[in-house]
């Protein structure tokens, strides 16, 4: 009787064959596994290298002003990113409202001072009509951090512009430094002020300006700041001071505003409010008008 039986031979020689076919497969797998961990690891490396630069690039640029590679046209130019475009807005920013005007605090400006002035020296020519000429100089109160021929140089042009008081055509001025003056210009702390111009009877409450004798009392505080119609003009309100207090002196009176949307006269006392008029520092318009209204007691 015939018994089927396994070949051992054939049966260990197929089981051989098989394992030679799986190591081979886990073979083969085992370089591919190998290469795909040594690409992840080159990856990391390289992503940790550019975090790196740009780490350590200041602005957090990456190369921005390198060129680019040969042959591919014109070098790229540096871009600065928006953080740091709003960074030298707000410098260049400060730095243009540091050299507008050098605004002033309150609270740095001296409220008293010594009661001595300095003159500021050397003269002007003469400005004006064929008229009488009236001489002045221009003090300074001591110790105030104010040079005075930046002061003398101001009034000079004030009082020479062709809006001002020589618009009459007969009234003359010319800056002094020394001798005999019709009248004096003087720049001062407030309670100076207050001091002279309550010689005569004035109360300028530390605030505002005036004109005794012969003395045109300039307050400080008004001098830098101004008042809230020329907070951003100081400049004019200056020239506004300047011709309303020798206004005084050549024997103008207060006056009011002649009508809403008019210009102000210079003669009003505008710091108290405009009363519908517009702002004006001038007492003559650029036709030679005088710019009045109506007297106020």
């Amino acid at each position: 009787m015939n018994v089927h039986r396994s070949n051992p031979s054939t049966s260990s020689g197929a089981s051989h064959r098989r394992g030679s076919r799986a190591r081979r497969r886990r073979g083969c797998r085992a370089p591919l596994l190998w290469a795909g961990l040594v690409a992840g690891v080159v990856l990391l490396l390289a992503g940790g290298l550019v975090l790196g630069e740009r780490s350590a690039s200041p602005g957090g640029r990456a190369d921005a002003a390198a060129p680019s590679a040969p042959g591919s046209g014109t070098p790229s130019a540096p871009v600065a990113p928006d953080s740091e475009k709003g960074a030298q807005e707000e410098a260049q920013e400060e730095a243009e409202e540091g050299t507008e005007g050098d605004s002033v605090e309150a609270g740095s400006i001296p409220s008293s001072g010594p009661g001595t002035f300095v003159t500021a020296r050397g003269g002007g020519d003469r400005v004006g009509g064929s008229g009488r000429t009236l001489t002045y100089v221009v003090q300074v109160e001591d110790g105030i951090g104010i040079a005075a021929p930046e002061v003398a140089a101001e009034v000079e042009r004030i009082l020479a512009d062709e809006r001002g008081w020589t618009a009459d055509g007969r009234t003359g001025f010319r800056r002094v430094s020394g001798g005999t003056s019709d009248f004096r210009v003087r720049l001062a702390t407030a309670g100076t002020v207050d001091d002279i111009c309550g010689q005569y009877g004035l109360d300028t409450g530390g605030e505002v300006n005036c004109n005794v004798g012969q003395d045109v009392m300039v307050n400080l505080k008004r001098w830098l700041l101004a008042t809230q119609y020329y907070a951003d003009d100081v400049t004019s309100y200056r020239a506004l001071i300047i011709n309303h207090e020798v206004g005084h002196f050549l024997g103008h009176g207060h006056e009011g505003c002649p009508g809403a949307g008019r210009p102000a006269p210079v003669m009003m006392q505008q710091i108290k409010g405009l009363h519908g008029c517009r702002t004006n520092v001038w007492p003559y318009d650029r036709e030679g008008r005088a710019v009045t209204g109506p007297a106020v007691g």
